[in-house]
């Protein structure tokens, strides 16, 4: 893949937003994909309200014995305790969205490859699709990349916990790194299918293939993450980011691979 082209240094994130957004319209214009699309997402969000539920209710006894244990008793003890508790809810919200992502994209694997190839397909389709992985190997491959995926959540969730114990800035600071940093990761988990059907497998793979266009990606992830925080959002939200995932990898794989996206698309 070529390097982006020299331009304004919005431009790039900007376009990583658009994408996501244009994933979003794939509901109008396809809605019967996106609600079979919604139908995994449902069910990894049953299982995931269940741990978000104990996470929220154990944040302020979490929040007390840490911001009191470091702080002590007093209004210095009662600042860290709050922050120690917005910081368990941000940290834990990081872990809730990448696990939701890899459980549902696990779950609706079918679904949101046939989502990918309707998109492909109405923006011009490709020239030279490279076949499908047998499904069985494909869902292995999937699980432990997820997996991956869930771990590095997990660690930096623990180094947000630490920056969001930071009195007033931290917790913001906090979530604008979760946003970031989670929005990474969820771009790679999403661009999975659409990069491997131009040969782009793996997940060193992908990493390599989206590293020139980084403010793209980190964008369009970042703003997948938003969408997920929405209540409800996710479960909308998920058939449309791989609308917009695709629409992504459309745009940072130019090349004779690929045929030139429809002016009206």
């Amino acid at each position: 893949m070529s390097a982006p082209r020299s331009s304004a240094w919005w431009r790039e994130p900007v376009e990583g937003v658009r994408a996501a957004l244009r994933g979003l319209r794939t509901w109008a214009t396809d809605p019967r994909a996106m609600l079979l699309g919604a139908v995994p997402g449902f069910v990894s969000l049953v299982v995931l309200a269940l741990v978000v539920a104990v996470v929220v209710s154990r944040a302020d006894w979490l929040g007390d014995r840490v911001g009191h244990g470091i702080g002590g008793d007093g209004w210095w003890g009662d600042l860290l305790a709050i922050a120690a508790a917005i910081a368990v809810v941000v940290a834990g919200g990081l872990v809730a969205v990448l696990l939701f992502a890899t459980l549902t994209l696990t779950i609706g694997q079918p679904f949101f490859e046939a989502i990918s190839r309707r998109v492909d397909e109405r923006l011009g389709g490709l020239v030279e699709a490279v076949p499908d992985e047998p499904w069985t190997r494909a869902a292995i491959r999937g699980v432990g990349e997820g997996l991956i995926t869930v771990a590095i959540s997990i660690a930096v969730s623990l180094a947000l916990f630490a920056v969001g114990l930071i009195p007033i800035a931290g917790s913001a600071t906090a979530f604008a790194l979760g946003a970031l940093i989670g929005g990474r990761l969820l771009a790679l988990e999403l661009t999975s299918y659409p990069l491997a059907r131009r040969g782009v497998v793996s997940r060193r793979e992908r990493i390599s293939a989206l590293r020139p266009y980084r403010a793209r990606t980190v964008a369009f992830g970042a703003a997948v993450f938003l969408l997920f925080l929405i209540p409800l959002g996710a479960v909308l939200a998920m058939p449309a980011t791989i609308a917009g995932a695709t629409i992504l990898v459309r745009g940072v794989t130019p090349g004779p691979s690929l045929e030139p996206e429809r002016p009206d698309a």
